[in-house]
Formats: C-alpha cells, structure tokens, sequence
C-alpha cells in the first residue's frame, strides 16, 4: 500500500512537470503574446480531466486539440481581462501619486475593484474547461462564484499566495511545476465550489417538483 501510494504521488508530480513544460513550450510557440492563454486553458483542461476521473488521457494529444482549438477565443477572454487589470491598475497608480483630493478618493474604489477583479480570475480558467458558455457568462459566473462558497474561496486564495510567496523565493520551480502547480490548486478548489453548486441546483429541482 504505501509503494503504491509513493508510485502514485511520484507518478502525479512527473505528468505535472511534463504538463508545465508542454505549456512553457506552446507559449512559446505562440510568441507568448498569442500563445500563453491558449496555453493556460490546455493545462487547465488536461487538469480537469486528471481530477475528474480522466487520468489515462494522451497528454500531447489532448494539449495540442485544446491549444488549437482555443487558440482566439482563450485570448479574447484572456487580453479582455488582461486590459482590463491594465486600465484599473493605472488609475489605481495615477490616483495614488495626484495630490488632489477628489482624485485620491477614487482610489480605495478602484482598489476594491481590481482586487475583486483579481479573485474572479482566478474563476475563469476553470469555468472555461469545464461550463460551455460565452465569454461573458463566463466572466459574470466567476464574480458570482466567489461568493457561492465562501470559504472554499478563501481557502483558494490563501493556497494561491502561499504556492506564489513558494515560487518567489525558490524561483527555479517555475520552470517545474509553477504553472501545472497553481492550475491543480486552482482546479481542485474549484470543483469543490462547483460541486456546491451542483448540489444547489438539485435542491432547487426538488423543491420546483
């Protein structure tokens, strides 16, 4: 039994190391600029799948489909919220250098706003692989994700900066697992919120009946 369990955990972390390199690699090949959010979406999927029960899946195969097939539409998504965190994170800048009152006031608004902002991206990704829906749905169910599950939420974001603070200071696991790494967290606290939600919508089923 615990040979079994070091050949799955040595198992597990070999496909997350070949995953974060598959992503370095197509990023690449889309000059980053083009290819890094068709690339995020790919290791998200292949994620999603290992988590849900899929973990006999042709990595390279399944992550070249998604990339091609996501290659537009996850940077329309993905450069939407990237000008997006721009556009507020220059106000934000601009209201805390300029002296003038009425200017210093927006800025703790602004601050709210893209940290909420920074949250609901943390939503998006797993939306995208595992929900069928337009880009704007997807955006609006990640606001209203946030809140379904509170503490689950929380625990996601607490995680996160934890694996970050990891990376920052041993900055050579990036290469590694840093962006396999943070999609499995990310992916697995997001199946739990959508489990809840699931379960929401049974009870509703039930009492509708």
């Amino acid at each position: 039994m615990a040979m079994e369990r070091i050949y799955y955990f040595a198992d597990s972390i070999i496909r997350l190391v070949y995953v974060n390199l598959l992503a370095i690699l197509f990023s690449l090949l889309g000059f980053v600029v083009f290819g890094f959010f068709p690339a995020i979406v790919a290791t998200f999927f292949i994620i999603k799948k290992w988590l849900t029960g899929f973990s006999d899946i042709h990595i390279t195969k399944h992550f070249w489909k998604i990339f091609k097939k996501e290659l537009i539409r996850s940077n329309l998504l993905g450069w939407l919220l990237t000008l997006i965190g721009l556009f507020l994170y220059i106000n934000m800048s601009i209201a805390e250098v300029i002296g003038h009152s009425i200017v210093q006031y927006s800025y703790y608004p602004i601050v709210i706003v893209f940290s909420i902002l920074i949250c609901l991206c943390l939503f998006v990704m797993p939306i995208y692989v595992y929900y069928s829906v337009s880009i704007f749905a997807t955006i609006r169910n990640a606001f209203f994700l946030l809140f379904v599950h509170p503490l689950n939420t929380l625990f996601m974001l607490a995680v996160t900066v934890l694996f970050f603070l990891f990376i920052r200071m041993i900055p050579g696991f990036f290469p590694i697992i840093g962006i396999s790494g943070f999609a499995m967290i990310i992916m697995w606290f997001s199946l739990r919120t959508f489990e809840r939600v699931d379960h929401m919508q049974k009870e509703e089923n039930k009492v509708v009946n």
